[in-house]
């Protein structure tokens, strides 16, 4: 079996300017800083120059390809200030503190108690990363308390208490496997996409699981259930003829064999029936959608499938050039179908093109981005800043645009890395850089490298 090294993590594609918001629409509870920016709001959404109605109808078809995608079945019952528990995206291996940080429509802005704004996330209110307070203790998960509380001393009665704020109701919460923590299988890198590597399974949650790549750090997990198509069982790559990245570290990664890796390692590879990969998905090319714009998540947009594969869609914002389409996952809970954000209640940005070409001039008052087309909401560094005046934090400008934002680790020194160790039998050189090319006999706990 031939293997092959990860190679630095792309760049993130780069999204198009943000165009000058012309929708009326009133709403009650929306956001201070949008209310600032003397918008107001309707939920029949009548757009000046933008009709949605005026689409056509087989772009209106409802997405269903994911129940996540779909129009939620009632109204979000979350509210401002409520606590509660869930995934951290940037470290999706835990489980923090939260608080819902503001609502609009059907949609959160978490923030991790006593971190900073800037890690603060969106997601749905039907989203299966969050759970209710008290969840952790009760599925035996450890729960990363907020920043200055002791992880084994913290006490949520107590916390809420000293807050004066409510847990989020457990009714608020959506219900959601022959998988087993510890399992082998082959998976998908979805920072390197080319890539399939040797994984474990780190954590089940209902019937979702973790995916952890063998002696990397957490960064790289995701959680996802067995029928993803970024999943496969152990052999899968020398079925298929495709490289299999050995766990880093490996003595021999050139010729990795599963039999004596699990054999080593004590450990059972995940059953080939227990993963049930669902079927290509069934967006056609030009079907409209409403899509969260990924530089500044706040929004939402009116967008099109530009080109499809069997498990991904390209995303076009309408108005903008292709140069700026990317490339998702079919399942993705920020693609939402036609009207979703009129039924939700929230903003929804209509097209470029039907914004006014003076919005797509560059200004040069003082106190206004310069960027043609954005209107100074929302920052380069997150949620901490609700607007910016210059191209600096503006997330559309030239100088941002081609380089992903990366926020300093909030964990900082405070945490090592969780991974999930594997010690190997014989004693090996550890893997080097392009710059680092010298032998060294590592300890007996492979060493983590980030990159």
């Amino acid at each position: 079996m031939f293997t092959v090294s990860r190679p630095p993590p792309p760049p993130v594609l780069p999204m198009p300017p943000l165009p000058h918001l012309s929708i009326t629409m009133i709403y009650t509870g929306l956001s201070p800083l949008l209310q600032t920016l003397g918008t107001a709001y309707s939920m029949n959404f009548s757009m000046k120059g933008f009709d949605r109605t005026s689409v056509p109808s087989e772009a209106q078809t409802p997405i269903s390809t994911a129940t996540a995608q779909s129009f939620p079945s009632s109204r979000s019952g979350f509210k401002a200030g409520m606590r509660l528990e869930g995934i951290d995206p940037l470290h999706p291996s835990m489980f923090c503190v939260l608080s819902v940080a503001e609502v609009i429509g059907y949609r959160l802005r978490l923030h991790i108690d006593c971190y900073s704004e800037c890690y603060d996330f969106w997601v749905n209110a039907d989203s299966a990363d969050i759970r209710p307070a008290g969840w952790c203790e009760s599925t035996g998960h450890k729960l990363h308390p907020p920043k200055g509380y002791n992880e084994v001393e913290f006490n949520w009665d107590k916390y809420q208490e000293s807050c004066n704020a409510p847990a989020a109701p457990q009714n608020l919460f959506k219900s959601h496997n022959s998988f087993q923590v510890g399992m082998k299988l082959e998976a998908v890198d979805r920072k390197n996409p080319c890539l399939v590597c040797v994984a474990s399974v780190a954590d089940i949650v209902d019937n979702r699981f973790l995916v952890h790549f063998d002696n990397w750090d957490d960064t790289y997990d995701y959680w996802c259930d067995a029928s993803s198509p970024h999943i496969h069982p152990v052999g899968w790559c020398q079925d298929h003829g495709r490289p299999l990245t050995a766990p880093q570290g490996h003595p021999n990664p050139e010729h990795f064999l599963w039999e004596e890796y699990l054999e080593d390692n004590g450990s059972t590879a995940v059953p080939s029936q227990a993963f049930c990969m669902r079927a290509p998905h069934s967006f056609p090319v030009n079907m409209k959608l409403e899509a969260v714009d990924r530089r500044n998540p706040m929004l939402v947009r009116v967008a099109t499938v530009a080109d499809t594969e069997d498990y991904r869609v390209k995303i076009r914002f309408d108005g903008w050039h292709e140069k700026f389409d990317f490339w998702v996952d079919s399942d993705l809970p920020d693609l939402h179908p036609v009207g979703w954000c009129a039924r939700t209640g929230h903003p929804l940005e209509p097209p470029l093109s039907h914004a006014g070409s003076s919005d797509l001039k560059s200004s040069v008052t003082q106190g206004v981005c310069p960027t043609p087309g954005c209107r100074g909401v929302g920052h380069i560094k997150g949620a901490k800043y609700t607007g910016h005046h210059s191209a600096f934090g503006c997330p559309y400008s030239d100088i941002n645009m081609k380089k992903e934002v990366v926020l300093p680790d909030r964990l900082g020194g405070e945490k090592q890395i969780t991974f999930v160790p594997v010690h190997f039998v014989q004693k090996t050189k550890r893997l080097c850089t392009a710059d680092d090319q010298e032998e060294a006999t590592p300890p007996q706990d492979v060493p983590m490298e980030t990159r």
